[in-house]
């Protein structure tokens, strides 16, 4: 849990983390507060960053906004607040209509404070957040309406090598252009950007973030990565040819992020047959094809694995991998090769069997157990 906490873009000292959590479950224990793992570790972060006396503390939602830990900040607090593209996931939770599920997630913003929508696409979403951020009190701010962004040279149908370069883009800000290179793949990333450039602009707004200059945020968009999403890395586990498997590794566990995906597969030039090592985490309400359908092509090689036990949250767990690969072999047709294997590595060894490149998805945790394999960023000298 402790590369979740981040200080100036590292992993908090691993002796500063045990000092903070040791401090909240003391608490914890004292106060009698049973409180749930997620909550310790929220509590954990916010401890360690006022003792590290943070300028700024950026703080990711874990599910919804509402209930969430996250929320339990003062408003006096925050400065302001983002909102995402809003779609169907944990409706067991949150609720089974986009309408409950973005009133959820806009219980984050805050009386008298911006609140910056991200670009939506669904009519029903942006309604939700609109009422239910007026009945705060905030400021709503609509972020394709704040800032223009496109590709200076769009990209062809397909790239011409893997993994593709950063993508350049115009960025439209109060009547300037920005200039800038975004390593994050993906058309949806030029959507977050825009989101994220618009959050910028709102704190420019306040008196401690005046200075900032446009310059800067340019230079904040071409460094930025995301670990876990279309992200390139190279596996270094010695193979049999001497050569390195080349990997995409993308948490895709709903059916939005498995378009997305899915969509950017699409724009690459790959050999048949495709090549992929995939778990999924037990939900009820979401099937195995709901998420893979998008994703999956008939002829494509698929191992279906388990994800390593996640520490500190028991309930979590993967499918049973008889129902997946049923589900996958229906998606690839006769054409295609399904076998199950016990774990990542030995996923990652069948996969790689006369291939060049594979595709790791369907759960964040298969990706974590990825990052703890021996790798390196193919993404480095990408420019």
């Amino acid at each position: 849990m402790r590369d979740s906490v981040l200080l100036n873009g590292r992993a908090i000292p691993p002796e500063d983390y045990q000092e903070a959590f040791q401090s909240v479950t003391t608490a914890n224990e004292i106060g009698g507060c049973r409180s749930t793992n997620f909550e310790l570790q929220t509590a954990t972060a916010l401890l360690a960053f006022e003792r590290a006396q943070v300028e700024v503390a950026i703080l990711e939602v874990g599910l919804g906004g509402r209930l969430d830990a996250t929320n339990v900040i003062s408003d006096d607090v925050v400065l302001v607040s983002g909102i995402a593209a809003v779609d169907l996931d944990h409706e067991a939770i949150l609720g089974d209509t986009l309408e409950l599920i973005a009133t959820e997630k806009a219980a984050i913003a805050r009386k008298d404070r911006p609140c910056v929508l991200g670009d939506q696409s669904h009519q029903e979403a942006v309604d939700a957040v609109q009422r239910s951020v007026s009945a705060t009190g905030a400021r709503l701010i609509h972020a394709s309406e704040q800032v223009g962004i496109r590709q200076s040279q769009p990209s062809k149908s397909t790239h011409s090598v893997l993994p593709p370069p950063a993508a350049n883009v115009i960025i439209n800000l109060g009547g300037e252009q920005i200039h800038t290179t975004i390593r994050l793949p993906g058309t949806h990333q030029l959507h977050n950007a825009r989101l994220a450039v618009a959050i910028v602009e709102a704190l420019r707004h306040t008196a401690s973030f005046t200075s900032i200059t446009l310059k800067q945020i340019a230079q904040g968009l071409s460094l930025a990565t995301w670990p876990g999403r279309l992200d390139w890395i190279d596996y270094q586990e010695p193979r049999e040819d001497g050569e390195n498997l080349t990997l995409l590794a993308d948490g895709a566990h709903n059916p939005a992020s498995a378009s997305s995906l899915a969509n950017y597969l699409s724009t690459l030039p790959i050999a048949k047959p495709r090549s992929f090592v995939i778990s999924l985490s037990h939900s009820p309400s979401k099937s195995a094809r709901s998420i893979l359908g998008a994703v999956l092509l008939p002829g494509d090689r698929v191992a279906v694995v388990p994800f390593s036990p996640v520490e500190g949250m028991p309930w979590v767990k993967p499918q049973e991998p008889a129902m997946v690969m049923q589900a996958v072999k229906d998606l690839v047709g006769p054409s295609g090769e399904v076998v199950v294997r016990g774990d990542l590595k030995t996923g990652l060894s069948w996969a790689g069997r006369g291939q060049s490149f594979v595709i790791v998805t369907g759960s964040l945790y298969l990706v974590a157990d990825l990052y703890r394999l021996p790798l390196s960023s193919a993404t480095e000298c990408v420019g």
